[in-house]
């Protein structure tokens, strides 16, 4: 299911100082238990960073503990800094950031002083503004390198164990074990994708759970020419936006365990071919396949354990609609609180609608939500749904009432059915109805 996260911080450091991983456990505990939120696939952590909380993703994928945004009201004190260069797929020139050095990271029973933290210090670098909580950064590979982290998407929490303890082997005894690789702090798999009844590909892959999409691979790795594709867009990175196709494949398998018609983001690969990324690696699996396990990751033995959880049997969607959405401004609804005892429906006002009489009234304040990107040809595209339209309604049920993770969901999961969805275009309302069909 491509919840997409649209956040993808592909970040290449010009850089190799970093230092040791040292986490402290409190004494007479052998493990941590840290409970997490999945959003879009993603592991968003709580902890805090040099005594400020923030919401970090918890990334495989990463070498590096980075942060890319600040919240409003706190400040963040960061010691030990110096210039860097940065780069990344799209870029043409290196861009400045900072490392700062023994940097605390702590969550309750468990901290370290000792971290390197990355920061971008530009606005332009939050690519988290489709989802529903403010993320302001990575925790990388400094977190899986001292201990074993088991990783319990079925639960959402992460147990922590420590190093030199063994509790955790009775629970390994229904787990699957795949040995990985570690190449620069990240774990590879081996992965085979069978295209057809008569070609599969053996890949190493970059397991990644800061990645939403369930499968990357680079186009080099396979011949997608004569498979139906649609073209998309993927997410933000540093040097600008990144598109590419979107093929099913018949079935993916690694361990002991088989997907049958996954759906493989191939990304566009001229802005990769500038970094030489397509030589280091053939692509990345992600949490839309990640999540159907509960994992736990050695890094000291350079092995993942895999156990199946109540996500293992999900089908592999992906946007059928052709649109996505953020928060945008603000919506104000009034709910009338007093009148003969009787109360008003909610509805969507404007500041200057704000009636003067005697009537009480409350207002709450909910965000906006607006059509942030349209797939070209898709569904929405040839429905005459344009980018920043206001999301007034869908399926009669009024924006403000959504998370967003749950219209995403709605233009994924409907399949074979219409959705009627309502806008706000230059002050006018109109209703398009959309029905979603998959294309691939």
């Amino acid at each position: 299911m491509n919840h997409f996260l649209r956040y993808l911080l592909l970040l290449f450091i010009c850089s190799n100082a970093f230092s040791q991983n040292i986490w402290e456990f409190p004494s007479r505990k052998n493990k941590i238990i840290i409970p997490f939120q999945l959003l879009n696939n993603s592991i968003i952590l709580q902890p805090k960073v040099n005594n400020v909380p923030l919401n970090l993703i918890l990334d495989t994928g990463s070498a590096y503990n980075i942060l890319f945004a600040f919240p409003q009201k706190d400040s963040i004190a960061f010691y030990n800094t110096s210039k860097i260069k940065i780069t990344g797929p799209g870029m043409e020139e290196p861009i400045d950031a900072y490392i700062s050095k023994e940097n605390k990271i702590e969550f309750k029973n468990i901290a370290s002083k000792k971290l390197d933290v990355i920061l971008l210090l530009e606005d332009e670098y939050n690519f988290t503004k489709s989802i529903e909580i403010p993320v302001h950064g990575i925790l990388g590979a400094d977190f899986f390198m001292d201990n074993k982290v088991e990783i319990q998407y079925d639960a959402k929490r992460i147990i922590v164990y420590k190093k030199e303890t063994n509790r955790y082997n009775k629970r390994l005894r229904n787990f699957k074990r795949l040995p990985f690789v570690i190449k620069e702090k990240k774990p590879y798999i081996p992965v085979t994708i069978t295209i057809d009844e008569q070609k599969t590909k053996d890949l190493e892959l970059l397991v990644d759970t800061g990645l939403s999409d369930g499968l990357w691979v680079f186009e080099k790795e396979l011949d997608i020419k004569n498979k139906k594709s649609i073209t998309d867009y993927f997410g933000a990175g540093i040097g600008g936006n990144v598109y590419g196709k979107r093929v099913r494949f018949k079935t993916i398998s690694f361990s002991d365990f088989q997907f049958k018609d996954p759906i493989v983001s191939v990304p566009d690969t001229i802005s990769f071919l500038k970094k030489n990324i397509l030589n280091e690696r053939g692509g990345s699996i992600g949490g839309e396949v990640l999540k159907r396990f509960n994992i736990l990751l050695d890094y000291k033995n350079q092995t993942m354990y895999l156990n199946e959880n109540n996500n293992y049997n999900d089908k592999f969607y992906y946007n059928i609609a052709g649109f996505d959405v953020k928060h945008s401004g603000i919506d104000i609804i009034d709910e009338k609180i007093s009148d003969r005892n009787t109360s008003s429906p909610k509805k969507t006002i404007n500041l200057a609608d704000i009636p003067s009489n005697n009537i009480s009234f409350k207002y709450i304040v909910k965000p906006g939500i607006e059509i942030s990107y349209i797939r070209k040809n898709s569904l929405a595209d040839k429905a005459g749904l344009k980018e920043k339209d206001k999301i007034v309604s869908i399926n009669g049920k009024k924006a403000y009432e959504f998370k967003l993770k749950e219209i995403i969901e709605i233009l994924h999961k409907n399949t074979d059915e219409d959705i009627i969805v309502e806008v706000e275009r230059n002050g006018k309302k109109i209703i398009f109805t959309l029905f979603l069909k998959q294309e691939i």
